[in-house]
């Protein structure tokens, strides 16, 4: 009998094909495993900016009084985040399934997590027993398809950022591990500073309908600074860069 596997794309898919992508099945999604010499990638982020889709990542939105007590029975989350704040998480009792993520607050009562496409049904499916049987006020919902998500790397991608967002982009504002949300090219979005390794590092999530949009604009906005784009391959180089 022949299995058939559904094939997963992000928005970004065709503009990724126009640019000349190698693409892999990462997880049930296909993505960019590079453009060209992942090497030549990383020193053009080094030296400028790049951008990576990561629209693929698990989005996971939880609502509620209860929602920061629920991620810290079910994750390892040594403090809970302040609003508009960011903070690293680990799974806990949640078995196959080792993986990392982050937990952003955006408000007293709504956080959302962030995490690898691998594990994000696991997460999604520990989460909604938890909330069947505990008596806990806090919804769950899964955004991973209703969200684009591009990260933007390199000394600089503030001041890309910057051409395109009333956000403050000062030094250090938002600093590593924070977040806020405003409008980018005129787009209602969240932007997570992450660092990605050594380097300044953005991640702005958006509806998947203006996915296409931002990353042109983007790309646009960081002409000057010689952007490119990235894969998967850049992105692991730079992930474990000093």
């Amino acid at each position: 009998m022949i299995t058939l596997r559904p094939v997963k794309r992000t928005v970004l898919h065709y503009t990724h094909l126009a640019l000349g992508a190698v693409m892999v099945d990462d997880q049930g999604w296909q993505r960019p495993e590079r453009y060209g010499s992942p090497e030549e990638e990383v020193r053009a982020v080094q030296a400028g900016v790049g951008l990576c889709d990561i629209s693929p990542l698990g989005k996971l939105d939880l609502k509620g009084k209860e929602s920061a007590s629920v991620l810290q029975q079910l994750f390892s989350l040594g403090t809970i985040p302040r609003v508009g704040q960011v903070t690293h998480i680990s799974l806990k009792n949640i078995a196959n399934a080792p993986s990392e993520g982050l937990c952003c607050r955006l408000g007293s009562d709504h956080l959302l997590v962030v995490i690898e496409c691998s594990t994000a049904g696991a997460v999604e499916q520990s989460l909604t027993q938890h909330l069947a049987t505990a008596d806990q006020c806090a919804h769950l919902t899964n955004l991973t398809s209703a969200l684009a998500a591009v990260q933007l790397v390199g000394p600089y991608s503030r001041d890309v950022l910057r051409k395109l967002t009333a956000l403050d982009l000062s030094p250090n504002q938002p600093a590593d591990l924070t977040c806020a949300q405003g409008g980018v090219a005129k787009v209602h979005a969240l932007v997570v500073r992450a660092d990605l390794g050594s380097q300044l590092a953005y991640e702005i999530y958006c509806g998947r309908e203006f996915g296409v949009y931002l990353w042109d604009a983007l790309r646009d906005a960081g002409q000057e600074f010689g952007a490119v784009p990235f894969g998967l391959a850049a992105q692991r180089l730079l992930r474990v860069e000093g």
